[in-house]
C-alpha cells in the first residue's frame, strides 16, 4: 500500500465526515434562538475531531515510518481477525478442524478482517501523538487529555483500541533509542503498552484476544527483523496472586501436581484455547525450564501445523506470560492488569522493570533485579542444558509506556476510582519523562465505555486531563455519522426486555416459575426452528449478590430440574433433558469460582446446541437405537443449559450465541443493567436477544422500575447515573499517601547503584532524601493539576513531607538499636525493621517504636481495615464514649 493509495482508500471517510457536518450546521442555523449557543458548541467540538481526523491522514501519508507502521497494524489486526474467527468456530464445534475453520472464515471474504469506519477515524486521530512522544495532546501540562472512545456495547472498541496498541509496538521499535534528559531510553523493548481492567473476568476474556494479536505481531516480525527488531513480541497478564503464580516454583509446583493428579488446580494457564487456531490446551501443553526460569505454553496441536505447537516455527511457543517474576525479568511489550494490582508497587521492587527501570540484563534470565536471587550476577552462568554460557552486562533504562489504556471507564467509581485515582499520580509520574530540550513526554491515556455520565470531572479526578470523546455527539444522539440508531423492524429486531412483577408471591417462587418456562420455551422453539434457536437454549440468569445467586442453583438442580423434565401435560412444552446425562448443566460466574475453572466456563459458553443430538426427535431416535442394541452417538463437550452471573458477567463477556437473560432484581444502577443485559443478542440481527426482568415487589425500588418499564427502557442512557470519583479528599490522602509514596521512590530508585529500590535498602533515604524529595515534587505538581482545590494540593504536600521526615526518622530509629530497615519482609531473627504494613496487620500501637509508620493496602478495594465488633448483653460491659460537646440529655420518663 503506497502513501497514494492509502490517501485514495481514506479520503472519503474524511471527505465524508466533513460534508455531514456542513448538513449538520445547516440544520443547527434553523434551531431556535435558546439552542443557538449549545449547537454551535458541539459543532465546533465536532469541527476538532474532524481536523485531527484529517491531521491523521495527512501525518501517515506523509511520513515514511508512520506508514510503516500503519502497514504493520493493518497486517497484525487482520491476522488477529482471522485468527480470532478461526479459534472461535472451533470452540463452538470441536470437530471442526484448523483447515475447515480457515476456509469458513475465507468464505466470509474481506468481511472477515475489515475496519468499522469510527474504528479506523479513531485510530488515525490518535498517530501523530503517538508519533510525537511530546505531542501536546498527550504531553502538555494543561492541555494533555484523556480519548474517551464512547460507543455501544458489542460495536468493537476492543478493536480499536488493539489497533492503537499494533501501532504503538512498531513505532517504537523503529524509534529504537530516544534521548532524554535522564539519558538514553531503549524503545526496542520494555513495556509499551498498559491495559488495565477492574474485574478479573474481563481481565482473562480479554488476555485471550490480546494474546491473537501478539501472535499474529511475532509472526510479523520474524518475517523481517532488520526492520521489527530481534525481541520477541510478548504479552504479560500481570494480576493477584490467587490468579496466576507470582514465582517459578509456584508454577512448575502447580505443573507437577496437576500432571499428577490431572484436576490440580492450573493458575499459570490461563488460555483454554490456542488464540492463533482453537486448539485446546491442557497442563500437557505446558513446560517448566528451570534452567531458564521459564514457563512455555504451547498449542496443542499434535500435528505442529499450528506455528506455536511443540515443533513449530515459534520455538517458545505461545508469547505468553502469566507468572510475575518472569513479566519482571522479560518485559513484554503487552501487559493486561488489574487495577488492584498495582497496590504491589510498593512491595515489590522488581515490578519496577514494568515502567522502564532496569540497569542490569542476564542473557539467560533478562532484566535482573537486586531483589532477584535466583540470578547470580555478580559470576557468569556456565552452559548447562543446551543454553549457552551467560553473563550479566549493565543496560540503559527502557522507555516507559507509551501507551495506557482504562477498558470500561465506567467501573471505576466509589471508592475503588478514589484510590486508583490517587494511585495514577504514581502511574503518569513514572510513565513520564523529558526530551533533550527540555519538553514534557507523558503516556497517552485512551479509555473507553457504553455508559457514562459527567465523564469530564471523572477523567479529571482520576487522570488530571480534559476528555476528548468520540465520536462527538452533534444536533442528535442517534446519529454521529460513525454511528446511527436503527430502528427496529422485522430485518433489526434488536434487544427485547419483558418485565414481571409477581405481585404476592414469593420472588423464590417467581424465579422457578419464569426459568421453568424460558426453558422449556428454548427447547420448544429449537425443535421446531433447529440451529436458529440455539441462542435460546441457554439461559444466563444474573443476580445483584451471590447469596441470591446460590438460593436459585439449587432451585435449578431441583424444582426447576424436575419441572422442565416432566412438564405440565396442557402446558404444550415438551421434555427437556439436560445436557449433563440427563440433568441441567449449570455453570457459574461469580468470584467464588477460581480463575482457571472461569476461564473454561467461558470457552464452553461459546458451544452450540446441535439439532441432530439435542432436539426432542433427536433423543427418541438415540433411545430408540438404543433399545435395538445400537452403539448411542456421544460427544466429547456438552454446551450449558444455564449459567448463573452476579456482577462479573456485566463487562467483558463477548460470546456471540447467547440470546436469552433472566435478570433477577433490578441491579444496583443503570450502567450495570445496561452492560449485564448487553451480553446477549450481541448478533443483534442474526440471533436478537431476549432479557426477561423479575422485579421484587416487596423492594419499592424494583416496584418503581417495573411501574416505569416502558418510559426507563425507552430512555436508557439518559438514566445514567453520574460517577464520583475523590481522590483529593482528606481521607484519601491519610489512607493513600503513604503508598505513592513508597511506590514511586522503589520504582525511581531501581537503576541507582545505591537506591531505595531492594527489599533491604529502605534505610539508604538518608543518602537519598534529596532525590525522594525531587520526585515528591513531582507527585506534588501533578496532583496540583487534578486536585480540585488549593486546600487539597497544600494538604497533599503537607503529607508528603511529613512521610519523608517519618521515612527518615524510622531509618534513624533502625540505626540507634542496630537493626537494617526493609520494606516489609523482616525475615527471621530480630535484625530487621520494617517501614510498612498492611492494614489488617496493622496493631493498636501504629507509630511506635516497634511499628511499622505506613500502613499500606495490599489492594485498591482496601479502603479501610476491618474491626470486629463484640456486643454483650451485659451493659457494664459495654463501651461507650459521648462525642465532645454532646448535650446532658436524657428520655424524660413520667411527669419530668
Amino acid at each position: 500500500m503506497t502513501s497514494a493509495e492509502l490517501r485514495v482508500g481514506l479520503e472519503p471517510l474524511v471527505a465524508g465526515y466533513q460534508a455531514w457536518l456542513d448538513e449538520q450546521e445547516a440544520t443547527a442555523a434553523a434551531l431556535p434562538a435558546h439552542l443557538q449557543e449549545t449547537s454551535e458548541l458541539v459543532l465546533w467540538e465536532a469541527r476538532q475531531a474532524h481536523q485531527r481526523l484529517a491531521d491523521g491522514l495527512e501525518h501517515v501519508a506523509t511520513d515514511p515510518e508512520a506508514l510503516r507502521c500503519f502497514r504493520f497494524m493493518n497486517r497484525v489486526m487482520r491476522d488477529q481477525r482471522v485468527a480470532s474467527q478461526v479459534a472461535a468456530a472451533r470452540a463452538s464445534d470441536s470437530s471442526v478442524t484448523i483447515e475447515q475453520a480457515h476456509a469458513e472464515v475465507a468464505a466470509r471474504g474481506t468481511a472477515a478482517a475489515s475496519w468499522r469506519p469510527f474504528q479506523l477515524a479513531f485510530i488515525l486521530m490518535q498517530l501523530g501523538a503517538l508519533t510525537d512522544p511530546a505531542s501536546a495532546v498527550r504531553s502538555a501540562e494543561h492541555h494533555a487529555r484523556v480519548e474517551l472512545l464512547f460507543f455501544p456495547t458489542g460495536g468493537g472498541k476492543t478493536e480499536a483500541y488493539l489497533g492503537l496498541a499494533a501501532y504503538t509496538f512498531a513505532i517504537r521499535r523503529r524509534q529504537g533509542v530516544v534521548e532524554s534528559t535522564e539519558g538514553p531510553l531503549d524503545g526496542r523493548d520494555g513495556v509499551a503498552v498498559l491495559m488495565r481492567y477492574t474485574l478479573r473476568l474481563l481481565t482473562a476474556q480479554q488476555f485471550q484476544r490480546a494474546a491473537a494479536l501478539m501472535c499474529a505481531a511475532e509472526l510479523a516480525r520474524r518475517e523481517d527483523e532488520a526492520t521489527w527488531g530481534t525481541e520477541p513480541f510478548r504479552i504479560g497478564l500481570w494480576v493477584g496472586t490467587d490468579v496466576s503464580p507470582k514465582r517459578f516454583e509456584e508454577a512448575d509446583e502447580q505443573l507437577t501436581k496437576a500432571n499428577e493428579y490431572g484436576s490440580h488446580r492450573l493458575t499459570v494457564l490461563q488460555i483454554q484455547r490456542c488464540p492463533w487456531c482453537g486448539t485446546p490446551i491442557t497442563a500437557a501443553q505446558v513446560k517448566a525450564d528451570a534452567s531458564v526460569r521459564r514457563v512455555f505454553v504451547y498449542c496443542g496441536d499434535d500435528l505442529a501445523r499450528c506455528p506455536f505447537a511443540k515443533g513449530g516455527l515459534v520455538t517458545e511457543g505461545l508469547p505468553v506470560l502469566t507468572v510475575d517474576e518472569e513479566i519482571y525479568r522479560l518485559t513484554p511489550g503487552f501487559v493486561i492488569a488489574t487495577v488492584d494490582k498495582f497496590a504491589r508497587l510498593a512491595r515489590e521492587g522488581e515490578a519496577a522493570a514494568l515502567f522502564g527501570y532496569v540497569s542490569r540484563r542476564c542473557g539467560r534470565h533478562g532484566y535482573v533485579h537486586a531483589d532477584y536471587a535466583k540470578c547470580d550476577i555478580k559470576t557468569m552462568h556456565p552452559a548447562s542444558n543446551g543454553y549457552p554460557a551467560a553473563s550479566v552486562q549493565p543496560v540503559s533504562r527502557l522507555r516507559p509506556p507509551d501507551l495506557i489504556i482504562q477498558d470500561e471507564l465506567h467501573l471505576i467509581t466509589g471508592a475503588l476510582g478514589t484510590s486508583v485515582g490517587l494511585f495514577e499520580v504514581a502511574v503518569e509520574t513514572l510513565c513520564s519523562w523529558e526530551t533533550t530540550d527540555d519538553k514534557p513526554v507523558r503516556p497517552m491515556i485512551v479509555a473507553s465505555t457504553a455508559t457514562v455520565r459527567n465523564a469530564h470531572e471523572q477523567v479529571r479526578g482520576l487522570y488530571g486531563r480534559q476528555v476528548e470523546i468520540f465520536p462527538p455527539q452533534v444536533l442528535d444522539v442517534a446519529d454521529t455519522y460513525f454511528s446511527e440508531e436503527v430502528a427496529i423492524d422485522r430485518d433489526n429486531p434488536g434487544r427485547r426486555y419483558i418485565g414481571v412483577s409477581a405481585q404476592g408471591v414469593r420472588l423464590s417462587s417467581a424465579e422457578i416459575r419464569v426459568a421453568e418456562v424460558l426453558l422449556s420455551a428454548g427447547q420448544l422453539l429449537f425443535d421446531r426452528a433447529g440451529a436458529v434457536a440455539d441462542p435460546y437454549m441457554t439461559l444466563v440468569g444474573y443476580f445483584n449478590a451471590t447469596r441470591e445467586l446460590a438460593g436459585m442453583a439449587r432451585y435449578m438442580a431441583d424444582d426447576v430440574q424436575t419441572r422442565v423434565k416432566r412438564p405440565r401435560k396442557d402446558s404444550g412444552f415438551p421434555s427437556r433433558l439436560g445436557t449433563s446425562f440427563g440433568l441441567l448443566n449449570v455453570g457459574e460466574l461469580t468470584s467464588r469460582i477460581a480463575s482457571a475453572e472461569i476461564g473454561r466456563t467461558l470457552d464452553r459458553l461459546g458451544l452450540e446446541f446441535d439439532p441432530g443430538y439435542d432436539t426432542t426427535e433427536a433423543f427418541r431416535e438415540r433411545l430408540a437405537a438404543q433399545d435395538a442394541g445400537k452403539k448411542m452417538a456421544t460427544r466429547s463437550e456438552a454446551p450449558f443449559d444455564v449459567v448463573l452471573a452476579t456482577s462479573m458477567l456485566q463487562v467483558g463477556v463477548d460470546v456471540q450465541r447467547l440470546g436469552l437473560m433472566l435478570v433477577v432484581g433490578q441491579p444496583k444502577n443503570t450502567a450495570e443493567y445496561i452492560q449485564a443485559s448487553s451480553r446477549v443478542g450481541r448478533d443483534a440481527t442474526a440471533r436478537p436477544g431476549l432479557v426477561v426482568s423479575l422485579g421484587n415487589w416487596a423492594r419499592p425500588r424494583d416496584l418503581a422500575h417495573y411501574e416505569q418499564f416502558r418510559h426507563y427502557h425507552e430512555t436508557f442512557y439518559a438514566q445514567v447515573e453520574a460517577l464520583s470519583v475523590t481522590p483529593y479528599s482528606p481521607t484519601s490522602l491519610a489512607r493513600g499517601i503513604d503508598g505513592l509514596l513508597v511506590s514511586a521512590a522503589r520504582v525511581a530508585q531501581a537503576t541507582q547503584a545505591e537506591g531505595l529500590s531492594p527489599e533491604r535498602d529502605a534505610g539508604r533515604i538518608k543518602d537519598q532524601r534529596p532525590a525522594v524529595e525531587a520526585l515528591a515534587d513531582r507527585l506534588k505538581a501533578r496532583i496540583a493539576v487534578a486536585a480540585k482545590s488549593d486546600d487539597a494540593t497544600k494538604r497533599a504536600s503537607d503529607l508528603l513531607v511529613n512521610r519523608i521526615d517519618r521515612w527518615s526518622e524510622r531509618a534513624k530509629r533502625a540505626a540507634e538499636v542496630h537493626k537494617t530497615l526493609v520494606y516489609e519482609r523482616t525475615g527471621e531473627g530480630d535484625k530487621y525493621l520494617p517501614l510498612i504494613i498492611s492494614p489488617e496487620n496493622a496493631k493498636a500501637s501504629v507509630g511506635g517504636s516497634a511499628e511499622a509508620p505506613f500502613v499500606i493496602a495490599n489492594s485498591m478495594r482496601e479502603v479501610q481495615p476491618e474491626i470486629n465488633l463484640l456486643v454483650s448483653p451485659m451493659p457494664e460491659r459495654l463501651f461507650s464514649r459521648a462525642p465532645d460537646g454532646a448535650p446532658s440529655w436524657t428520655l424524660p420518663v413520667g411527669d419530668e
